[in-house]
């Protein structure tokens, strides 16, 4: 968001200084550009219906009849410029400018309105790429208000030689809204996000329609009619009506995506929503009812209703399942290993059911009414499980590790109290071999191997 806001800024202006007042209002056609071969020579072109510039009083009003004032962009590493019929035009840019970094980037169908209170752009399409991440939003509007007070920017300018400037990106962080109302008819942006990693070439692919989105001085609102993410064509996840709230650190100078999201994270409430998770490379998929997620004072609560976890040899259901895990303030949510590590060192749950069926197995095998708490590493476990026939309440201690490596939550069980006074380990190990069923949990003396 940084890069293009600045990248339309140089664009459309000459001068965009401390001492300048700026306002611009410019309907574009399309907007094409691509980097040329060794940074030097032709780099696309510029077709505006109209443009109207004020600076410092000084307007200037264009009508492209004809087409007369499209433009063919060049640039070279220090400078960027325009051909047009009636001449050559352009200015110095330094050398880390983002568009040496940049590899194409297209506007098309779009108005920029850009004044000391707003930028506000939308159109029916734009893209923005460079080498490792690339941005696509289709029939958007973006909007950014500078909330500086206008009296005291008038003082200000009465007061001393230099006017003050519109900080864009400042403004942005501050207030931004992103939705589909660059028509009247029209509801939801579409946006696509792809980002690699030039060291490891690992992908991440989003793809969203957007309701709305509100970015704020110390909030992010979302509202996304839906959501679908893909994790090197192997992981995906996907939700409907996902509505999310969370907090942002107020004193953001720069759009940095990683304090954005550690910010989020720590402070979070996300609305009822179905999702599903599906594992390529594992052949698995989860199906989840979630009625409510919320992160505060370091403790994510969440609640599912149900859930089925499938795989190619069986299917495993869950009912009403209510979480309260421990997470620190540099754990991130969306890395199960990090979330796991907290909860095993803090976390209350409460489970109504766990049923899992084989397709070659008549019965379902069941385990009810499980609570867990884990304390440094110290579990205790207690269910309803099927014992000698009936059903009994079984309660089991035990040490639980993550192998991060392996990408196991291991449980060594020490010791167990069974129905009719029963205290052993090797039995309760034997019962929970019959009634588990899950290529993903196996069982070894007394060690409980669970694969993540």
């Amino acid at each position: 968001m940084k890069n293009f806001l600045f990248l339309f800024s140089i664009i459309m202006t000459t001068n965009l200084m401390a001492e300048s007042r700026l306002s611009v209002d410019v309907t574009i056609d399309k907007l094409q550009f691509q980097k040329p071969t060794k940074g030097v020579g032709k780099a696309g072109l510029l077709i505006f219906k109209s443009a109207n510039v004020n600076n410092n009083g000084i307007v200037l009003n264009i009508n492209n009849t004809n087409n007369y004032f499209d433009s063919q962009i060049f640039v070279r590493p220090t400078f960027l410029g325009f051909t047009t019929q009636f001449g050559n035009y352009g200015f110095p840019i330094e050398k880390d400018n983002i568009i040496n970094t940049l590899e194409k980037t297209e506007l098309q169908k779009s108005k920029l309105i850009l004044d000391d209170t707003q930028l506000n752009l939308s159109g029916e399409f734009f893209n923005f790429i460079t080498p490792d991440k690339s941005l696509k939003l289709k029939n958007f509007r973006l909007y950014c208000q500078n909330l500086t007070n206008a009296s005291a920017l008038d003082q200000s300018a009465q007061t001393t030689s230099e006017a003050p400037s519109m900080d864009i990106m400042k403004s942005c962080l501050n207030f931004l809204t992103l939705n589909g109302s660059y028509a009247s008819n029209n509801q939801l942006a579409n946006l696509e996000f792809e980002r690699v990693d030039l060291k490891t070439g690992d992908k991440t692919f989003a793809q969203a329609a957007v309701t709305s989105f509100d970015l704020r001085s110390t909030q992010i609102n979302a509202q996304l009619s839906n959501l679908k993410t893909v994790s090197n064509n192997s992981y995906s996840i996907s939700a409907n009506q996902l509505n999310l709230n969370c907090a942002k650190d107020a004193d953001l100078k720069d759009l940095d995506f990683d304090k954005l999201k550690k910010t989020c994270l720590n402070q979070l409430k996300i609305n009822p929503l179905k999702a599903n998770l599906e594992d390529k490379s594992a052949k698995s998929m989860f199906n989840l009812d979630i009625k409510d997620v919320t992160v505060k004072d370091k403790i994510v609560y969440f609640t599912l209703n149900n859930a089925a976890l499938s795989d190619a040899t069986s299917t495993t259901y869950l009912t009403n399942l209510l979480l309260n895990c421990r997470k620190e303030t540099e754990t991130d949510l969306l890395d199960l290993n990090q979330v796991i590590n907290d909860c095993i060192s803090y976390s209350r749950l409460s489970l109504a059911e766990v049923k899992s069926t084989k397709p070659d197995q008549k019965n379902d095998t069941s385990i009810r009414n499980i609570s867990v708490s884990s304390t440094n590493n110290a579990l205790i476990i207690q269910a309803d499980v099927k014992f000698i026939g009936v059903t009994a309440r079984v309660s089991i201690q035990g040490i639980v590790a993550l192998n991060q490596a392996g990408k196991q939550l291991i449980i060594t069980v020490t010791d167990t109290k069974l129905p009719l006074g029963i205290n052993s380990v090797k039995l309760l190990m034997y019962f929970l071999k019959k009634n588990l069923i899950s290529k993903d949990i196996s069982i070894t003396n007394n060690v409980i191997t669970i694969g993540l």
